[in-house]
């Protein structure tokens, strides 16, 4: 266990001074990790263990042993999404976590509204503590619908703490999620609370999800150039925090990106505090507050000089029944998970119940039709960052999609749910699921509605993703006209640097899971951005554990030897980088019809597609029916 001996000092040296101290513990962007994990992200061959939830609880119980349980507990948001752990109940067991813990407050993140705002206050009513967001509203009857702040006193100081939802929201969640709800200017409504309770506190704290982003000190370079023209629903916590004077302390989630110190804004005088997400920190400083003065006197570090600190096995130790807790939650959220299909149900997409039957498309580019009656037509299409251009991308992408006419297509790199929730709602013919527990860049399917029924989901290795890039693989389990039961696997492989590695890794991880399901379901479709070519020599690409295996093959190698082919055309990188893998049981040989479609030859030319939808080209497959 880390020791406490900095606290121990600076209580002593306080100890007869006017200067009240308060303890504060942090977590954020959990994502229903509290399982014990290794950090591969430290070190990929040698990763030494994160002892988890556990570990947390040990320090949080002893610390509150020392302290007379003066301590106060709070998380940042986006706590149950992405993991089987967190996601297997809808967030129920991290909330029965958090209470056996002690948290005294919560704000959700985007992805904590992954099944809806009912789903949120019922989780709300199952925790102990409270729920804050001040910001965020009933649409109907302007009503709030968790508290704004709470008001605590921990050792003797009267603690304010406001809570301020993400305020960008709209582009992160899809609609449905956030229908009859809004969101409102989070600066004003900041003002508002502040001026509400200030004379009742000691200290003020906002607790946000809005997150502190990687590169912060050019962010906010950038933001101060041109704060003026930011809209108030853009900004993250550093930016928010600008505007917060009057706030103390700001504890943020909302990106997994952790600091061991915080930032301080020298206009609001403000401290921001984050720590890195997925179970592998927590944060934990001191407050110091003059009682004469009445004054925030500012924030220390409790351990080691860093406000963060990592969860290492070695430095901490665990509560012995939370351990097993946590254990037994885990084997049994597994073996939910990672049950065969039922091929006899079907399962609701992500589609919303008013679903729109009539609307109008743009009909700005001549794209063909490459729908083949008797055949199943299936693309992977990497819609770079999407949307790149907003709502221009929506009407591009919308036509092109109702033109070709595919049956199903696979999508990567979708940036922002909620922007990929406004194209589905212009595309009436389609249902579609979207990633539930990717760490960012979310896959989707879509798939004509009339014509397949989804029958499962499932996002594999989403406990083990770091091979894949924080983007697990998205299964879907179809059958198409009642009749033909097959899978596809949509994935979206590490690019770049350490890429080679671990996409070595996560081919062979996803091979050896489709093996041994073999015995259930032979009919396989693998597509995506794998992000190398099948042209490369071996050793230098990630497919032959694929490629020694007869039961499989990849249709696009035939065509990947063409460079007007190549999925990813722009130089000097030009590759074939999206495949479409295929079980030789399922697809025969020589029975299908495999091409890139050159979408910028009907758009005029490269340089629109790529400023409309993606620098990386549509490949398509059309096999036939058994």
């Amino acid at each position: 266990m880390v020791k406490f001996f900095q606290y121990i000092i600076l209580t002593s040296s306080l100890l007869f001074s006017s200067v009240g101290l308060l303890d504060v513990v942090t977590t954020n962007d959990l994502h229903g990790s509290i399982d014990v994990q290794k950090a591969q992200f430290i070190n990929p061959n040698h990763p030494p263990t994160i002892i988890g939830g556990s570990g947390f609880a040990q320090y949080v119980k002893e610390l509150k042993s020392e302290l007379d349980e003066k301590v106060l507990i709070m998380d940042g948001g986006n706590f149950f999404q992405g993991h089987p752990l967190g996601i297997v109940d809808s967030g129920r067991t991290m909330i029965d976590w958090m209470n056996k813990v002690g948290y005294h407050a919560l704000v959700p993140g985007n992805n904590d509204f992954l099944f809806g705002i009912d789903n949120l206050i019922d989780l709300s009513k199952r925790a102990n503590f409270s729920f804050l967001a001040a910001n965020l509203f009933y649409q109907n009857n302007n009503s709030l619908i968790f508290k704004p702040y709470e008001i605590l006193k921990l050792n003797d100081l009267n603690i304010g703490i406001i809570g301020i939802v993400n305020p960008n929201l709209v582009n992160l969640v899809l609609p449905q999620n956030l229908e009859n709800l809004v969101l409102k200017n989070p600066i004003d409504i900041l003002r508002k609370n502040i001026d509400e309770i200030k004379n009742d506190v000691d200290v003020l704290i906002l607790l946000t999800s809005s997150g502190v982003p990687w590169d912060r000190e050019e962010v906010y370079e950038d933001f101060l150039e041109k704060k003026n023209n930011i809209s108030p629903n853009k900004l993250n916590a550093i930016q928010l925090g600008f505007y917060a004077e009057g706030i103390d302390v700001i504890v943020s989630g909302g990106i997994s990106k952790g600091y061991p110190k915080p930032w301080y804004d020298p206009n609001s005088h403000t401290y921001t505090f984050q720590n890195y997400g997925g179970g592998t920190s927590f944060g934990h400083f001191v407050i110091n507050y003059d009682f004469k003065s009445k004054l925030f006197m500012g924030c220390k570090s409790a351990v080691t000089n860093q406000s963060s600190q990592t969860l290492f096995l070695n430095d901490f130790r665990y509560d012995d029944l939370m351990y097993n807790w946590i254990n037994t939650k885990n084997k049994e959220a597994y073996q939910k998970v990672y049950s065969d299909t039922d091929w006899n149900s079907k399962i609701n997409s992500d589609n919303p119940n008013n679903y729109r039957e009539n609307v109008d498309i743009s009909d700005n580019w001549d794209f063909p039709n490459i729908n083949k009656e008797s055949n199943i037509d299936i693309i992977t299409w990497n819609c770079e960052f999407f949307p790149t251009a907003n709502d221009s991308t929506i009407d591009a992408l919308s036509e092109a999609i109702t033109d070709l006419s595919a049956d199903i297509i696979a999508f990567q790199e979708i940036k922002n749910r909620g922007w990929f929730g406004k194209l589905m709602n212009l595309l009436p013919e389609y249902n579609y699921i979207i990633s539930q527990q990717s760490s960012f860049m979310d896959q989707a399917i879509i798939y004509k509605k009339n014509d397949f029924s989804l029958i499962n989901r499932l996002e594999i290795f989403s406990e083990n993703d770091y091979n894949f890039a924080g983007r697990p693989p998205l299964k879907a389990d179809f059958i198409y006209k009642d009749n033909l039961k097959f899978s596809v696997i949509n994935l979206h492989m590490k690019c770049c640097d350490s890429g080679l590695k671990r996409r070595i890794k996560a081919s062979n991880m996803l091979y050896d899971y489709v093996v041994s399901n073999l015995t259930i379901n032979e009919n396989i479709i693998i597509l995506g951005d794998w992000n190398d070519d099948t042209k490369d020599l071996p050793g230098e690409h990630c497919f032959e554990s694929f490629m020694n295996d007869d039961r499989f093959y990849f249709p696009t190698h035939d065509i990947t030897y063409d460079v007007s082919k190549a999925s990813y055309p722009k130089e000097p990188w030009v590759s074939f980088l999206d495949h479409i893998l295929v079980s030789s049981s399922f697809i025969k040989k020589d029975t299908y019809f495999v091409d890139t479609i050159p979408i910028d030859n009907y758009m005029g030319g490269f340089d629109i597609y790529e400023s409309y939808i993606s620098d990386h080209m549509p490949v398509y497959l059309s096999f036939p029916i058994k």
